[in-house]
């Protein structure tokens, strides 16, 4: 009896921990690996996404800071990472090594635009193109170059250029292939690059600046963009191919598109029936530019953190992301 009497007491024991651990999983809710992107606008759009997957769909987001570019596409593609935000198409090069519908191995899918629409092109203030009349586009940049040029530039102009490599801008091939002769410096960070800029306005000098919309510093310093060519696609451009250029006239001796941009992930997570709703409401954001350019603003004046500051547009914006889940 004592034996039968212990053995019913262990049998019980051990059933009472396995449901507390099984009802602890379940009211944890799934772990979701998410690469936040290296520039405020990304992170913006990710956090959207990131705090409806927490605080609708119970979802638990481990936030990793990692570098945009190929190594992300890799940790993605490998298994390492659930969720990647906001790709913009003219500097991304892994959606055709890496997403079936692109061209690439399937070993990360498509989760749907996030509805963002980019415009990138270098920018000059609007004080100075106002005293240069004759400067109409990026055709006359060389006529003004020793205005631009630095003791680091030499004889060159100078731009304050795509600041990460991982970006994949090619400022100085760009530069080089349409005869523009000003050297691409790349500071590391968009913090960096910005800060640049705006000591280079408070003074009221010249700099010429790679930038994108939408963004917080359109709001905070009168930009005139330089027009660069008309994108153009070069198939070859591409590290299988070495990046062999196709010349004048095609990428990267052009412009960037108008990139409307789009979220990815891992198959194996957002194709489980259990991710089913969240992988629909992927599918359905839409968040729009204004939406997040009133972000952008909010906390580049107010120095309050990306956090907390879309948790205040989610709570103030039902009617935008609900419908993202109906």
């Amino acid at each position: 009896m004592k034996v039968s009497f212990l053995r019913t007491m262990i049998v019980t024991v051990v059933s009472s921990i396995v449901l507390s651990i099984s009802a602890m999983q379940l009211s944890a809710g799934t772990r979701l690996n998410a690469i936040v992107p290296d520039w405020m606008g990304g992170e913006i759009t990710c956090e959207v996404a990131m705090l409806i997957l927490e605080q609708e769909l119970d979802y638990k987001v481990n936030r990793v800071e990692f570098p945009s570019g190929n190594g992300a596409w890799e940790a993605t593609g490998a298994g390492d990472f659930d969720m990647m935000c906001e790709h913009w198409p003219s500097y991304t090069e892994g959606d055709t090594t890496y997403i079936a519908e692109f061209g690439g191995d399937g070993s990360v899918i498509s989760l749907g635009t996030s509805g963002i629409v980019g415009l990138s092109d270098y920018y000059v203030p609007k004080y100075w193109a106002d005293a240069n009349p004759d400067f109409k586009t990026w055709e006359d940049l060389n006529n003004y170059k020793a205005e631009f040029a630095t003791i680091e530039s030499g004889g060159k102009g100078r731009l304050i250029g795509c600041p990460v490599p991982g970006w994949n801008c090619y400022d100085q091939v760009r530069l080089d292939m349409l005869g523009i002769d000003f050297v691409a410096d790349e500071l590391g960070s968009e913090a960096a690059s910005l800060a640049e800029a705006q000591g280079a306005y408070k003074r009221q000098e010249a700099f010429l600046l790679y930038l994108w919309e939408p963004h917080w510093a359109m709001g905070a310093m009168d930009l005139v963009p330089v027009q660069l060519p008309a994108n153009k696609a070069c198939d070859s451009w591409t590290e299988e191919n070495g990046y062999k250029d196709c010349g004048l006239g095609y990428w990267p001796a052009t412009g960037w598109a108008e990139d409307h941009t789009f979220n990815s992930g891992r198959p194996a997570f957002w194709n489980d029936p259990e991710n089913a709703k969240a992988k629909a409401m992927m599918g359905k954001m839409n968040l729009e530019n204004v939406h997040q350019s009133t972000m952008l603003a909010e906390v580049n004046s107010s120095g309050r953190s990306v956090q907390e500051v879309v948790q205040e547009w989610k709570d103030s914006h039902k009617e935008v992301w609900m419908a993202w889940l109906n």
